[in-house]
This record gives structure tokens, C-alpha cells and sequence, in this order.
């Protein structure tokens, strides 16, 4: 379990709207519109590979339970646990707005980790995240954390030479 860490699918709900408590909760939410993946609307391919349709079909399950793997695609922003002793550490040079969650994701695919999807457990965002919602530095916030990510995929290829994954 060492190069194991375990994804909590992540969800937006309505701004007002209760924060739910339980999947089955969340489950109703979904379907009344109240709640949607996180990201959903804005960048879809961020959280896809958690397969929120696999997620979602799960039969219910008394306890938290690890669910299925799922291996890793750019440009995955999964929200995590992850041991601490060998997770590679947040490049702090990520600062403000892009890149953080995913250049994290990416050296954690690079350095050999595998991604399990708990049921029975999920994180929340209030709020539903749309277009023009966002602070008015965040595209050059982007476009300089874009280069950054990219000269950091390079060092990627330096820090573990024998990998033969690649982001």
C-alpha cells in the first residue's frame, strides 16, 4: 500500500443546497441537478478517469471499502489520501490558479503509484464552479503555470530515470 493512494470522488453542489452527509444523499442531490461532478461543466477530462458512472452504479456498502484502480490520464485533478512517508511532496512553485493538482497526479503516476477509488466516501465543494466565475488574474495565473508544467514534466523524466511512465 505503500504506492497506493486513494481517490475520493469529488462533487459540486448548489450554492444554499445542504452539504449531503451520505452517498445516498449525494445520489438524490445528483438527481435532482443539485449536484454534479466536480469540474463537470469547466474541464471534464479533469476528473473523468474517476469514472463517475462506475462510481455511481456501486451497490451500497455498509463500510468504506477501496471500489476499483484506475490508471492515471492527463489531465487528471484527483482529490486524495495518500501516505505521507512516500508521497511526493506539492511542488510549491504551482502558485494561484493551474496545474497544481495535476502536475502532483502526474508525478505520482511518473514515481509508480497506483489509483484506487474509495465508495463511502467523497469530498464536496459548495458552490458550482462556471465559466467567468473566476478571479480576473487567473488566465495569466494559467498561461505561467502552463510553462511551468512543462519544463516540470522534464524534470520528471530526470528524478526517476527508470520509469517508463510518462505524463
Amino acid at each position: 500500500w505503500d504506492q497506493v493512494v486513494f481517490v475520493l470522488p469529488a462533487f459540486e453542489v448548489r450554492t444554499g443546497t445542504r452539504v449531503p452527509g451520505t452517498k445516498a444523499e449525494l445520489l438524490q442531490l445528483l438527481g435532482t441537478g443539485d449536484a454534479r461532478p466536480f469540474y463537470g461543466t469547466l474541464c471534464p477530462p479533469c476528473q473523468a478517469p474517476t469514472d463517475y458512472g462506475r462510481w455511481w452504479a456501486l451497490p451500497p456498502a455498509p463500510h468504506l471499502r477501496v471500489a476499483y484502480e484506475v490508471p492515471w490520464r492527463d489531465p487528471w485533478e484527483p482529490f486524495y489520501v495518500g501516505p505521507a512517508h512516500s508521497v511526493p511532496p506539492f511542488d510549491e512553485r504551482f502558485l494561484q490558479y493551474g496545474f497544481n493538482r495535476i502536475s502532483q497526479a502526474c508525478e505520482l503516476h511518473v514515481a509508480g503509484f497506483r489509483f484506487v477509488v474509495l465508495d463511502g466516501a467523497f469530498v464536496v465543494h459548495q458552490g458550482f464552479k462556471e465559466a467567468g466565475g473566476f478571479h480576473g488574474g487567473r488566465e495569466a495565473e494559467l498561461g505561467r503555470n502552463r510553462q511551468l508544467f512543462r519544463r516540470f514534466r522534464d524534470a520528471l523524466r530526470q528524478r526517476y530515470p527508470r520509469s517508463p511512465r510518462r505524463c
